[in-house]
């Protein structure tokens, strides 16, 4: 009988809203991968703002650096607002920085929506709220977050905020790992070979954990698990299902 994987520890960081997932495995000990999925605090605006000389998120930033960022945010322009959420959130004013990200959020910027979602979960600002946290998260993955897909993952894995629901679990996970986040494609990895919220499917597990070994995660001892239960053939379709989806992450859906 194989011997379940497990995929997750669980942290959240401290001092700033980041949430971070760490997956790991364990099979008699435990080996922990080596990945920390960042959480994004940072809009990826096309050009760089005039009225930001650092990079957003690298704060701390100064009074001057907020009057700057407010003229713009005050007249409806989202980016500003996001930034100017970061600004505040690096300040350890989280209540301004809510604000703003709701702001953002609501004109559309997947990313405000998560860094609103990661202050209720790690209880910035307001009491640790898991169910107000998931909403924001969902915003965020409808418009294609891979970190809030992710995160979605999480929790429909951990119960925060939701009833645990391996199907839903892997959903997010699938979304998040064909846009090429390493934990997601780690996390699905596992979900295949134990067979939670999907019939098992060691080639699939085995190709996935590939993947994620090219993010630069420690996958050493879960490929060496799988491959004990796998026969050369299908450790070499797996190499070649691994090899498609590296090139196209939906290849295999065109089958």
């Amino acid at each position: 009988m194989t011997n379940p994987m497990t995929r997750l520890a669980y942290r959240i960081g401290s001092g700033l809203p980041w949430i971070v997932g760490l997956a790991f495995i364990a099979v008699g000990g435990m080996a922990m991968a080596d990945h920390l999925p960042p959480g994004t605090l940072v809009i990826h605006f096309r050009i760089p703002p005039d009225y930001m000389e650092k990079p957003a998120g690298s704060g701390p930033y100064t009074k001057q650096d907020i009057q700057s960022a407010m003229q713009l945010a005050k007249i409806g322009d989202a980016e500003a607002q996001s930034n100017l959420g970061v600004m505040y959130a690096s300040r350890g004013e989280y209540d301004k920085a809510a604000y703003w990200y709701k702001q953002a959020a609501n004109a559309g910027l997947d990313t405000a929506a998560y860094n609103l979602g990661t202050l209720y979960f790690n209880g910035q600002g307001f009491p640790q709220d898991y169910a107000k946290a998931h909403p924001w998260f969902e915003e965020a993955a409808s418009r294609g977050n891979k970190y809030a897909e992710f995160q979605l993952g999480m929790t429909y894995f951990t119960g925060q905020g939701v009833e645990k629901d391996p199907t839903k679990e892997m959903y997010w996970y699938e979304k998040a790992a064909r846009q090429g986040l390493p934990a997601a494609q780690y996390n699905l990895a596992v979900n295949y070979y134990n067979g939670e919220g999907t019939p098992q499917d060691k080639v699939k597990a085995y190709a996935w954990m590939l993947l994620a070994k090219k993010g630069d995660l420690d996958t050493q001892d879960a490929l060496t698990i799988m491959a004990q239960g796998m026969t050369p053939a299908q450790i070499q379709s797996a190499e070649s299902l691994s090899h498609n989806l590296s090139s196209d992450p939906w290849s295999d859906t065109r089958q």
